[in-house]
């Protein structure tokens, strides 16, 4: 028929349910293939169609965050287009298309082509009007072999599929949940697919709990994929790269780092100079450790890096509301709000992120090697050593044309500091 032809990427609706109707009336031909759905273990038909026939199931969790990347990268596509309607010619064909980068990436389509005598072993499930619930990525991949070389690839001109006694939107969700997600998230699903899917439930205002219940995890679980999602999307928006989903395929780790750390700092300054100190990191290459272990070392050391990045990037503020002593004596506990927003704010407009990184990184080392240090007994004197060194290399280098900007207040600290250790002593 001229519109099996036509319609390489599913037949229209009608035509779906006339031929998978038509091919259930033999009960004599038809296989069984075994599932739980919808709250029972069923005996699912299982028939072959054409490989034109089958649509792809736009509601797709994997894809969620995928299309939204397309769209952000083909502007010329209606923003509707997987929303307006599913089965449509140009929906299905740009699905088809954001498949193939999937398949493409997990070498699904080399192993099928490689191996030409490699066949279908299990069906796809689908609903009872044609709508793939498991088996996209399989589907795609035949199509793409099949449509290629229609010789060579013959066995793929028709699939078998399982189909399921209704198309129950909320019953072909949690089946895909069952099957794929459940089973081995983290091998199956990027991150963030699943994350935008728990988003959009709860856009839509479906109570987490209900979520949580019907698959079976810990509402703290879902709230750090959400958090994590908005996170990251605030950072793609930041990086100019909106909705491009795929740059942060390997993040996960860190991006549940930066919900745990950021829920720990009190003030919004410190809260936006972090946000722009792991936006950084970020975007540079791995430098020493894994970021997620690097994040809250950040957090812990946010006034050190602070202070360095002020230094580096030579960033004015205006520290009056500051205590100099206070910052000195009281580590990352301060009051430096008001400062951090600042110096966020200058890293920010100097829109050096690698730079960044380094500056972190040097911190750190010198962080860990000074915790190292605190072990030994002599650490105090080592310190002090240090310092009285640095002093006498200051006095030293003493010229009229040296600015004294600054020089008296730290010298105030110094004192400070001096007053603090005597009375270590004395006790």
């Amino acid at each position: 028929m001229k519109w099996e032809q036509i319609y390489s990427f599913g037949y229209p609706n009608s035509k779906r349910v006339l031929k998978i109707s038509e091919t259930l009336r033999d009960p004599q031909r038809l296989d069984k293939h075994y599932i739980y759905y919808r709250g029972k273990y069923r005996p699912l038909p299982v028939i072959e169609v054409p490989i034109a026939l089958p649509v792809y199931r736009i509601e797709n969790i994997r894809t969620k965050s995928l299309q939204k990347e397309w769209l952000s990268s083909h502007t010329e596509i209606p923003r509707d287009i997987f929303t307006s309607d599913p089965s449509s010619i140009v929906a299905q064909e740009t699905q088809h298309q954001i498949l193939k980068k999937l398949i493409d990436k997990e070498n699904l389509l080399k192993t099928f082509k490689n191996n030409d005598k490699l066949q279908q072993t299990e069906p796809l499930i689908c609903s009872n009007d044609g709508i793939v619930v498991n088996g996209n990525r399989r589907l795609c991949a035949w199509r793409e072999l099949y449509y290629s070389d229609k010789t060579k690839y013959s066995h793929f001109q028709t699939v078998r599929i399982a189909v399921l006694p209704d198309n129950d939107p909320q019953g072909m969700y949690d089946l895909e949940v069952a099957l794929q997600i459940s089973s081995d998230m983290k091998a199956e699903y990027v991150w963030h697919t699943i994350a935008a899917d728990y988003f959009e439930k709860i856009e839509d205002g479906v109570d987490i709990n209900e979520i949580a219940r019907r698959q079976n995890k810990k509402v703290e679980e879902i709230r750090t994929y959400i958090d994590s999602y908005i996170y990251a999307s605030q950072y793609l928006q930041a990086i100019g790269k909106p909705d491009q989903w795929s740059l942060v395929d390997q993040q996960w780790y860190a991006f549940q780092q930066i919900v745990i750390e950021r829920k720990k700092i009190i003030s919004p300054g410190d809260k936006e100079l972090f946000q722009e100190i792991v936006y950084a990191l970020l975007q540079s290459p791995v430098l020493g450790e894994r970021l997620y272990k690097r994040i809250p070392k950040v957090a812990s050391n946010l006034s050190a890096i602070a202070k360095k990045l002020q230094e580096d990037f030579n960033i004015h503020v205006d520290d009056s509301k500051d205590d100099d002593l206070s910052l000195l004596t009281s580590g990352d506990g301060g009051s430096s709000g008001d400062l951090n927003t600042q110096i966020a704010s200058g890293i920010r407009l100097a829109g050096e992120p690698v730079s960044v990184a380094e500056i972190v990184k040097n911190v750190l080392d010198t962080s860990d090697e000074l915790e190292k240090e605190k072990k030994k007994k002599s650490f105090v004197f080592d310190q002090i050593c240090k310092a009285a060194t640095c002093l006498t290399n200051a006095i030293s280098g003493l010229d009229d044309s040296m600015s004294k900007e600054g020089v008296s207040k730290q010298l105030d600290n110094i004192d400070g500091a001096c007053v603090a250790l005597r009375d270590w002593i004395k006790k």
